[in-house]
């Protein structure tokens, strides 16, 4: 049977958590695991927080069962009101989303460090419009590859009109 409860304690190590159900005088269920969409070659990890409201899969005596997912109430509204879109928002403030209407995926990082590693793989930006990189500090490039692929102040150029010199520059942009 369905129960709603409210996480008391998590297990982060195996993934469970013990509920409360109001419905039932307050009792406190033993652990119960949380419903993740893998676990095995590949693997998906999150505990719903002390305090959320969550819907159980019980036996019939309330002895067993598992945390099917947590459920938003008058207390926990939705962070967005869109069929269209898929949204993600963390405690602190970080969000990712897209909106498949607008065709439009905003990742927001507050004061959140961002890091990309492809471990030799190669990493492509790939646009048919422009470009934009904006940064309130220095934009370095590194490594030997970066550097042979940078253009610098004074640096022949070859583009579709022709050959020249780069005769201005920005002294936020440097290739190390």
């Amino acid at each position: 049977m369905f129960r709603v409860g409210l996480v008391k304690t998590q297990d982060v190590t195996n993934c469970r958590v013990r509920v409360s159900f109001p419905d039932r005088d307050q009792m406190t269920s033993w652990w119960l695991p949380v419903v993740v969409p893998k676990t095995e070659a590949d693997k998906a990890y999150w505990l719903p927080d002390v305090g959320e409201q969550v819907v159980c899969m019980m036996d019939e005596h309330d002895e067993d069962g598992a945390v099917l997912g947590a459920i938003y109430s008058t207390a926990d509204t939705t962070p967005v009101q869109s069929a269209d879109k898929v949204h993600w928002s963390f405690k602190d403030g970080t969000s990712l989303e897209y909106d498949r209407a607008a065709h439009s995926l905003s990742c927001s990082l507050p004061s959140a460090t961002v890091t990309i590693a492809a471990s030799g793989a190669t990493i492509a930006i790939d646009s048919s419009g422009n470009v934009l990189i904006t940064s309130g500090g220095q934009i370095l490039l590194g490594g030997e590859a970066a550097v042979k692929g940078v253009a610098r102040l004074g640096d022949s150029v070859v583009c579709p009109a022709g050959t020249g010199k780069i005769t201005t520059a920005s002294a936020i942009v440097q290739a190390e």
